[in-house]
């Protein structure tokens, strides 16, 4: 048993402990201690963390790692790989394909432990380095790469690589000291996104479709002006609503009513590409988000899902089979229009607008597309 000795002064130390330093002496150290370090390298790694802290979301961390985080460096590309074996990210991760193959979900960390050492720690490898076959694979001009790797508890959960050209990073003890420090700060900041977007996507799904409800509608089109602003591309909303749809719902009751709300949301959705975002607003009201998309696109899209949704027999399980019809809304935005615009501004104008086209709509009859333009 060890025993407690206790200090005067009221301070107590544990047997064994290293002495307490005197308030001299510790004042010394802290005058004296330091560190060479790359002035720069210090300085964006306090910057970009400064970024990280203030990401809302899962989506827009990953924003910072794969788009920002190059540039804020002055590196030529950033890579990040996944430990997702149950697909948990695959799900929390929403427009990831816009990413290509930067972002990989893995279902298997094996590969992400073969590029390190038995602890894994930041590594700084060339062109020679054979772990150079296995990343940033369709880069060219890539001299260097700067392995990152991310830890929960001394597991490994991800590992980010960067690349570059020779010659572009001071790299030493100081410098590896830093850059695990960051790692340390991603995958803590990581793992806390995803924790939030797990809660957040109970708030943000509708119950019955398991799509997009009205809020999670609302932080996928800030998100969305956001990216089209930076890429320079525009992007349109369709708004658009079950013809009829009251009429339906009080002749065949509120089962049958929902189950035409499931069925056209699951058809709209297998007419969507992977980076296009369906919500439902209302009772039989939906929106969909389509990138990189402008009116003439648009239009095309909006046609062709009213048209399958025309055509498209649901078959209730109870021998009726139910057909419905869709009025669409749709308005465009081009970034190059509306340079200016306050996003959050924005975004009301076009669900504004696309409403006031599905009205239109439905006022010369239903099953039709009705388009409408953004006046700045």
């Amino acid at each position: 048993m060890v025993e407690e000795v206790y200090l005067p002064g009221g301070r107590e130390e544990i047997e064994g402990a290293p002495p307490a330093l005197s308030g001299s002496e510790l004042k010394r150290r802290r005058l004296e201690d330091a560190v060479s370090v790359n002035r720069y390298l210090y300085q964006q790694t306090q910057q970009l963390v400064h970024m990280m802290l203030e990401a809302p979301d899962l989506a827009a961390l990953l924003e910072i790692l794969l788009v920002s985080m190059p540039r804020h460096f002055s590196f030529q590309v950033s890579e990040l790989w996944l430990y997702d074996p149950e697909d948990v990210l695959t799900g929390l991760i929403i427009g990831g394909e816009r990413y290509g193959h930067y972002l990989k979900l893995m279902p298997d960390v094996f590969p992400m432990q073969e590029l390190y050492e038995m602890e894994p720690d930041v590594l700084l490898i060339d062109a020679t380095d054979s772990r150079m076959f296995e990343i940033l694979t369709t880069e060219h001009g890539i001299d260097n790469a700067l392995l990152m790797p991310l830890l929960d508890g001394g597991r490994m959960i991800g590992s980010l690589h960067l690349g570059f050209t020779e010659g572009s990073l001071k790299f030493g003890s100081e410098e590896e000291a830093l850059l695990a420090h960051l790692g340390a700060v991603i995958s803590s900041l990581f793992k806390l996104a995803v924790s939030q977007q797990q809660i957040s996507q109970l708030t943000l799904l509708d119950p019955l479709t398991q799509i997009s409800n009205l809020r999670g509608f609302e932080k996928d089109i800030a998100r969305e002006i956001s990216r089209s602003r930076r890429a320079e591309q525009p992007f349109s909303v369709l708004i658009m609503e079950i013809d009829e749809y009251d009429d339906l719902y009080e002749h065949y009751g509120k089962r049958r009513g929902q189950f035409v709300v499931k069925k056209v949301a699951e058809r709209i959705s297998s007419d969507l590409r992977a980076t296009d975002m369906l919500a439902r607003l209302g009772r039989a009201r939906f929106a969909v988000l389509i990138p990189g998309s402008g009116a003439e696109l648009g239009a095309d899209i909006a046609e062709r899902m009213r048209e399958d949704i025309e055509d498209f027999s649901m078959d209730d399980g109870r021998g009726a089979v139910l057909q419905v019809s869709l009025s669409v809304g749709l308005v465009s935005w081009e970034p190059r229009h509306f340079a200016d615009t306050d996003p959050a501004r924005l975004a009301r104008d076009m669900e504004v607008a696309g409403t006031q086209a599905l009205v239109e709509a439905q006022s010369a009859g239903g099953n039709r597309t009705s388009a409408t333009t953004l006046e700045d």
